[in-house]
This record gives structure tokens, C-alpha cells and sequence, in this order.
């Protein structure tokens, strides 16, 4: 017999006893008690469940609602527990509605009294409303023109049927106020303060159009596998949370927080994990067989340019014309092929990118999508495009990085650390990304002479993000970056200065081959230095080629104007060669030069980086 089947046998007995010896109601006071000693002895308190229930973290309450946690400070899941039982069963009428989800696990763990739920009028209204036969774990890519999409977004899509048959399905999202372009106020906000979240529900087309089509974000789906009571746990958990005052931050209770939480009701061991971000979700459910089944979702402008990639520029421009014209394209009544399967599917991405970029009018859009879809039923019957090996949150490196390297520049020898507390940068493995591109999130860099000296910060990287989003002919595209940051800057005798900066770029980067990529940067940014202001200005080219044996080569080419407040200009030239070792390693190498008139100055590395 299991500690389950005792707790049960033990509640059952003490139920029988009360009812035998007619003292009920003298047995009442004692009940709480009773059970506050089984969840004792069967340590319940310690369970992963309640853990989760609680949001709790290493002994830490994320959620500091004192209407959500009824034991007060210090906090601890044992006092908690206890005062929820003697909430529950003491005799407090709306004990159960407040807390439908504590109650429903209780009763199922320790045998305990029913208590009238199906009375509650907001659970009995939630299960009207969003029926939930699956719940699945959905995954929004960030998308680097929108700041408040950094790190991406997860939420949960929840599935199920009317009482006449008809699927439903809602999303549900926790989230806080971000639409800003000041970033240092959001960052600051979001990472001390604190700011108010919130959850919403809502039907999930309106999230998969907001992301897909009118964001251009791609969206992974991922079944989990709760079974019904679990799922229940879950709906009666989301209930608690939407009563209660929850405080978004950044960096420890964002969206990937809450949903880890949930994840945590199926009782599986889920690792704790300060910094947690959205695409790590999906790498803990996998590895704890949390995942039963996946599906991604192609926004227009990113399938038409994946899928240019593998058509011949014939049959991409037959597509464009045909569209434009409201015509059939020719390829399309050749007999079916995987050719001519590849080029419906790109019609149809087309189509749809075209109509969103006002390039079709809605009634060519309706006309053109339905003829290839009629098309597809007839040629292509039970065939589907899968574009997502190799792409998403199980392809891209992990978020978190932190790198060692030695550096001689001028004769000496240095040590240099560097952390990325979030996301990651253009050296990195960018391969599942389908594109190069950074983003740093409060990323220091700290150096250390090796022939005695202090270390000190060579860089504080705010917030920074760079794209070398390749051109497409049909879908366009543009390179860029925008960085706030602490730095060094080169003065007329390039010697380093300290600087507070802002700066930014624009420019065209071009796939020339599947592994190669050409790009081409123009910007400038203000500086500040010892209370004084200025701009500065740069140019900057360069190469990406990745190679066999998981290598990858840049090589880039810049010059500068007027950093430290010069009035000078230099040239530098860099090259880097990475090798990954595994997904969580790489070794690399670099050399820099820079010149500014006869002046040149070299620099060398040798570097090796952990992400976790």
C-alpha cells in the first residue's frame, strides 16, 4: 500500500468514526488539525505540487499578495500549508472559492472532506466558458523592431469543445506593460520597481493574427501532457492567480515564470532557475516528457523567404506575376511534384505576405487563396510543409553565456570576462534563428592585466540588439542595430576612453549562399565623457561564413569618426574564427587592427564560452 492509499484509508476512517459517535460537530474543530498532521508526516509541503502552487522558489515566495499567502512573514510552505487547511476546514464559507486550487489538490492527496466547488460561481463560470481538453505550452519569437518582444513571449493555448461539439480554444497570458520605446525606463521598471501584471483571456486567433500576421513573430505549439484531473488543477489555479496582485520583473517572475509554475502542477521535477526565458520553457518540458506533440506557425514574410531560398527564381517570379494578376501560375498545372508542391506552398505564403503589405487588394487575396487552396485538396492531399527542423526554441543556443578569454594588446596580457545574463550574440551559433542576430541584455565586460593591476569594467552593454537580416528580393529586409551602453571609444592616439553611448545602424545584409552572408552598416550615436556631449559617426563591412565542422568565420571592416570627441577618424579590421563545440561550448580566436595615420595598434584573443 502507497503513501497515498494510507492518507486516504486514515481520512476515511476518521470520517467514519466522527459519524459513528454522532460528534460532528465537536469533531469539526479538531478536523484541520488532523489533517495538518498527516500533510506533516507525508512531508507535503516539500512536493514539487505544492511548491508550484505556492510559486515558490528556493524558499522564496514570488508572489507577495498577502491575500494570496495566508501565513504571513517569515514565509515558509509548511506555515502555508497549515494555514490553508485550517482556512479550508475551519469553517471560512468562502474558503473554497478563494481557493479552489489548494482544495483541489488537498482533497486528492489527503482523502480529505469535499467541500462544495461545483458552488463557486467563478468556476462554474470558467468551465462554461473555456473548456479545457488540451492545453498546450505556445512560444511567440521575438521580433528585434519591437523592444518589448526581446527574449520572445510564451503563453498557454487552451482547447476544448461546446456542449454542441464546436471546438474553442483561448489564450491565456500573463504580461505587463511594455509598449515603450524608453528602454531604460522599462529596463528599469521591470528590474527594480517592479510593474503590475496582469492576465488575460482571450480567443487564441486574435493572438495567432497579432503575432503572426500583424507582428511577423513565429509561433511554436507544444501539447502537454496533463491528464484531467491535472488540467482541472490547472484551470483552478489560473483562478487564484487572476484574483491575485502579482508584480512583474524582469529577471524573476515575467510570463516563463508563471508558466513554469503551472508546468509544475503535472509533479514532474522542473529545475529552478533564477533567469528564466520563454524559450527556455520548451527545453524543460522536453527534457521531463512533458511534450506530447508540436506545431509551428510560419509567419508570410518568413516562409517566403525560407522557401526562396530552396525555389528556383523562375518559378518565384511566376508566382509574384501570377498573384499580382489574379491568375493560376503556370508551374502549378504541371503535374504534381515536390517542385511544384514547394511552389503552391510559396503562392500561398506570398499571397498572404502580399495582402498584409497592402500589395493585393482583399478581393484578389480572398480569390487567390482560394484556388491554390483548392489546388492543394486536389493535388497535394494529406501533404504538409514542415519548416521547423532546425528552427526554434530546441535549435538555438541557450539564453544565458559566459565567456573567458586572454587578450594581449600593446605587449600586455590581459584576462577579460564577459557575461550575457540574457539571449545571446552575433559570435554565437545563430543557426536556429535562421538569421545572424544579437541581443544583450545587462551584459558587463571585465578585464584584468596580468602583470598586476586592477580589473576593472571595460563594458556595461544596457541593451543591445543587431540583425543581419538578409534582403530578400520579394520580402525585403534590412540590417541593423541599436545599442545603449557603457563602453570604450578610441581617442586620436587610439587610446581607450570610457564612455556613456547611444548609437544605432542601418544597412543591407545579403545571403549570397546558404552559408554566407555579405552585409553593410552606416549609423552614428551621441556620447557623453567628463559632463561633455557629442556625436559620432561609423561605417562598417564584413562577411559571415559558416562552416563545416560547426565553424563559423567574420570578418568585418569599419571606420570611425570623432569617438572620445577626437575630431579624428581610424580604420579597423577584425577577424574572428569560432568553433562550437557542443551546444553549450565554443573556443574562439580573433585579431584586430586598428590605424588612425601612422599610429597601429594589434590586438589578439583567445577565448572560450559556457552558455547555460
Amino acid at each position: 500500500m502507497n503513501l497515498r492509499d494510507i492518507i486516504a484509508k486514515g481520512g476515511n476512517i476518521a470520517a467514519l468514526f466522527c459519524l459513528l459517535a454522532g460528534q460532528c460537530a465537536q469533531a469539526e474543530d479538531s478536523l484541520p488539525e488532523q489533517l495538518i498532521a498527516t500533510a506533516r508526516s507525508a512531508r507535503l509541503a516539500e512536493t514539487i505540487e505544492w511548491q508550484s502552487l505556492l510559486h515558490s522558489q528556493n524558499g522564496e515566495p514570488l508572489v507577495a499578495d498577502p491575500d494570496f499567502l495566508l501565513s504571513g512573514q517569515p514565509f515558509s510552505a509548511a506555515r502555508e500549508l497549515d494555514a490553508t487547511l485550517r482556512l479550508l476546514y475551519g469553517g471560512a464559507q468562502d474558503a473554497v472559492c478563494r481557493f479552489p486550487a489548494r482544495y483541489w489538490w488537498l482533497r486528492k492527496t489527503l482523502a480529505a472532506p469535499e467541500l462544495p466547488l461545483d458552488q463557486c460561481r467563478e468556476v462554474a463560470d470558467f468551465r462554461a466558458r473555456a473548456p479545457m481538453d488540451r492545453i498546450s505550452l505556445v512560444f511567440a519569437s521575438e521580433n528585434q523592431a519591437l523592444p518589448a518582444s526581446m527574449l520572445g513571449h510564451a503563453f498557454l493555448k487552451i482547447s476544448g469543445a461546446r456542449p454542441d461539439g464546436s471546438p474553442l480554444e483561448h489564450a491565456i497570458s500573463f504580461y505587463t506593460d511594455a509598449d515603450t520605446w524608453n528602454l531604460p525606463k522599462l529596463l528599469v521598471d521591470s528590474l527594480l520597481i517592479g510593474k503590475t501584471g496582469y492576465f488575460a483571456l482571450s480567443p487564441y486567433h486574435e493572438q495567432l493574427r497579432r503575432y503572426v500576421d500583424q507582428e511577423q513573430r513565429s509561433v511554436w505549439e507544444y501539447d502537454l501532457s496533463f491528464d484531467a484531473w491535472q488540467r482541472e488543477l490547472v484551470r483552478l489555479h489560473l483562478l487564484e492567480l487572476k484574483r491575485a496582485r502579482l508584480t512583474y520583473f524582469f529577471q524573476k517572475y515575467n510570463c516563463a515564470t508563471v508558466i513554469h509554475f503551472i508546468m509544475g502542477l503535472s509533479g514532474k521535477p522542473l529545475p529552478a532557475k533564477r533567469w528564466l526565458a520563454p524559450m527556455e520553457l520548451v527545453r524543460e518540458a522536453s527534457d521531463v516528457g512533458l511534450i506530447q506533440a508540436s506545431r509551428m506557425i510560419a509567419p508570410s514574410r518568413w516562409l517566403v523567404r525560407t522557401l526562396d531560398e530552396t525555389l528556383p527564381a523562375a518559378r518565384r517570379r511566376e508566382n509574384q506575376r501570377a498573384l499580382a494578376e489574379g491568375e493560376m501560375p503556370a508551374g502549378l498545372a504541371q503535374p504534381p511534384s515536390s517542385e511544384g508542391f514547394l511552389q503552391l506552398q510559396h503562392a500561398q505564403a506570398l499571397n498572404q505576405h502580399l495582402y498584409l503589405e497592402q500589395q493585393l487588394a482583399r478581393e484578389r487575396w480572398l480569390s487567390n487563396a482560394a484556388r491554390l487552396e483548392a489546388l492543394e485538396r486536389e493535388r497535394y492531399p494529406g501533404m504538409s510543409l514542415d519548416m521547423s527542423k532546425g528552427f526554434g526554441p530546441m535549435s538555438t543556443p541557450p539564453s544565458s553565456q559566459a565567456s573567458l578569454s586572454w587578450l594581449r594588446r600593446d605587449g600586455e596580457d590581459n584576462l577579460e570576462i564577459s557575461l550575457v545574463p540574457a539571449s545571446h550574440r552575433l559570435d554565437d551559433d545563430n543557426r536556429g534563428y535562421n538569421q545572424e542576430n544579437e541581443l544583450q541584455i545587462l551584459a558587463p565586460t571585465f578585464r584584468m592585466p596580468l602583470r598586476g593591476g586592477s580589473p576593472r569594467l571595460r563594458q556595461f552593454v544596457l541593451y543591445g540588439m543587431q540583425t543581419l537580416l538578409p534582403r530578400d528580393p520579394i520580402a525585403g529586409g534590412l540590417a541593423g542595430r541599436l545599442n545603449i551602453a557603457y563602453q570604450q571609444q578610441l581617442d586620436q592616439n587610439l587610446q581607450e576612453r570610457s564612455v556613456a553611448q547611444i548609437n544605432g545602424a542601418l544597412g543591407l545584409a545579403r545571403r549570397v549562399q546558404r552559408d554566407a552572408d555579405f552585409y553593410a552598416l552606416a549609423g552614428g550615436g551621441l556620447a557623453t565623457a567628463g559632463g561633455q556631449g557629442y556625436a559620432f559617426g561609423e561605417l562598417e563591412g564584413g562577411v559571415m561564413v559558416r562552416e563545416l565542422w560547426d565553424m563559423k568565420t567574420w570578418l568585418s571592416v569599419s571606420r570611425h569618426f570623432n569617438q572620445a570627441d577626437s575630431g579624428s577618424a581610424f580604420s579597423r579590421v577584425s577577424l574572428r574564427q569560432i568553433r562550437y563545440l557542443n551546444r553549450n561550448q565554443s573556443l574562439s580566436a580573433s585579431w584586430k587592427q586598428e590605424q588612425s595615420g601612422d599610429r597601429v595598434r594589434r590586438e589578439w584573443q583567445l577565448g572560450y564560452k559556457q552558455l547555460f
